[in-house]
C-alpha cells in the first residue's frame, strides 16, 4: 500500500508463528512512488514538502529545534480502551483489529487463520451516558453469509469484547496491539502490531488514508524490534511489556491502547 513515513510513523506486524501469518492485506504501490525513510529528528529539520513525504502531520512538526521526546500517552489509551488487537476464542490463530472513536464510523479487520482472507467491516462504538458503558456495533454480514448486519458487543472493563452468543475477543497481552504514536494524532495515525512467524516482522504504516508495509525483525524481549524502512534505514524500537510501550531511538514512544 502507498504511504509516506518515518521510523515513528509505522504499524508493526510481528512474527511469532510463521513468515506469512497474520499479514494485513495490502494493495499494490503506485508506479513511480519513491519511499525514502528518515528518522523523526531528520524529518523535523527537513522542508515541509519532505515532511509531508514522510507522512508526518504538520501539527507534529510545530516549534523550533529538535522535537521533544514523547511520553507514554495513557490518557488517550484510556479514552480508546475498546480499540486494540484481539484474539477471538473461536479462532485463536487469527486476529481482530478494532479501531475508531465513540460516536464515529470505525472499522474492524478480521482474519481467521494465517493466510486466510482478510475482511474489513464497518463498526460504530456508542457510549451510554447514564452508565458509562460502551458497546460496539459491527456489520458481520460482510464477514459471514447469513450473519446479521448488526451485532452488538459489550466492552468489558479490561477492554475485551463480549458478544451475545457468549464469544469473547480478548486483547493480546504481548507486543501485538494497537498503538498511539507520540508524534501524531490517534486514531487517524495509528500503529498496529500483529503476530506473524519465525521472528520476521512486517511493518504496516497507517497515516490517514496512506498505508503500506515494510519488513523487519523481532529481536526478542528487551532487545526490541528492528525495522527495515525503505532507503536502507534500519530503526530499532524497544518494547516494554509492563508499560505497554515501544520506544524509538528518535525519542518517539508508541503507547498501547
Amino acid at each position: 500500500m502507498a504511504a509516506r513515513f518515518l521510523s515513528s510513523v509505522a504499524i508493526l506486524v510481528v512474527a511469532l508463528h510463521g513468515a506469512t501469518a497474520f499479514h494485513v492485506a495490502s494493495s499494490p504501490r503506485p508506479a513511480g512512488t519513491h519511499l525514502e525513510a528518515v528518522s523523526r529528528r531528520e524529518a523535523f529539520v527537513a522542508s515541509t514538502s519532505a515532511a509531508l513525504l514522510a507522512g508526518v502531520p504538520l501539527e507534529a512538526l510545530a516549534g523550533q529545534g529538535a522535537p521533544p521526546a514523547a511520553k507514554p500517552d495513557y490518557k488517550t489509551a484510556a479514552k480508546f480502551y475498546f480499540n486494540g488487537v484481539f484474539r477471538d476464542l473461536k479462532y485463536p490463530e487469527g486476529y481482530r483489529i478494532v479501531a475508531g472513536a465513540v460516536g464515529k464510523a470505525g472499522s474492524v479487520t478480521l482474519q481467521d487463520r494465517p493466510g486466510g482472507k482478510v475482511f474489513d467491516i464497518p463498526m460504530k462504538a456508542t457510549k451510554d451516558e447514564a452508565t458509562g458503558k460502551i458497546t460496539v456495533d459491527m456489520d458481520l454480514s460482510i464477514y459471514r453469509s447469513g450473519y446479521p448486519k448488526s451485532v452488538v458487543a459489550t466492552v468489558k472493563k479490561d477492554g475485551c469484547l463480549q458478544f451475545p452468543d457468549g464469544n469473547l475477543w480478548k486483547k493480546d497481552k504481548g507486543v501485538a496491539g494497537l498503538y498511539i504514536d507520540g508524534f501524531a494524532p490517534y486514531p487517524k495515525y495509528r500503529r498496529i502490531v500483529l503476530p506473524a512467524q519465525k521472528g520476521k516482522v512486517a511493518v504496516t504504516m497507517v497515516s490517514g488514508k496512506q498505508i503500506f508495509d515494510v519488513p523487519g525483525i523481532d529481536l526478542g524481549g528487551k532487545k526490541g524490534i528492528q525495522v527495515d524502512f525503505p532507503g536502507n534505514k534500519q530503526c530499532t524500537g524497544k518494547f516494554n511489556s509492563k508499560q505497554g510501550t515501544i520506544t524509538w531511538l528518535d525519542g518517539n514512544i508508541w503507547t498501547k491502547v
